[in-house]
């Protein structure tokens, strides 16, 4: 013999599909807005590769560096900053003090390889492709 639902149990059935009905709901209204109205691409002229904050936070790191040459924190701090700005270079010797200063870190290690393998690449792009002589 099955029991009568109670009360509590077909309360809690209809919170259950109100729940699933309007998850689904807001969900498929995003995902309509979203294809309706597409969001235009950021453009170059709203991110400036760098920024006067940004450099006075990487002068205010240097800093910190002439007088605690070994600072962890604010040589992360500058290679972060100079990574974001795409700039491999400046970030490269940042990335080597600290690969000298733990040199069991590895993911110091992996970052410094990618920086190494990005200033190749740049390289390489600068270089005009020789075509061979036939």
């Amino acid at each position: 013999m099955k029991k009568k639902s109670s009360g509590k149990e077909i309360f809690k059935k209809v919170v259950v599909i109100l729940s699933g009905i309007s998850f689904f709901w807001f969900s498929a209204s995003t995902v309509i807005g979203m294809l309706t109205n597409p969001q235009p691409a950021p453009s170059a002229v709203e991110n400036p590769p760098v920024n006067n904050e940004l450099v006075q936070e990487i002068e205010g790191y240097q800093l910190v560096l002439e007088k605690e040459p070994d600072n962890r924190f604010a040589r992360e701090k500058i290679v972060e900053i100079h990574l974001q700005n795409k700039d491999l270079k400046s970030a490269l010797p940042h990335m080597e003090k600290l690969v000298e200063l733990q040199p069991e870190n590895q993911q110091y290690q992996e970052i410094l390889s990618i920086i190494k393998q990005g200033i190749e690449a740049e390289k390489n792009q600068e270089q005009p492709q020789e075509k061979p002589q036939e």
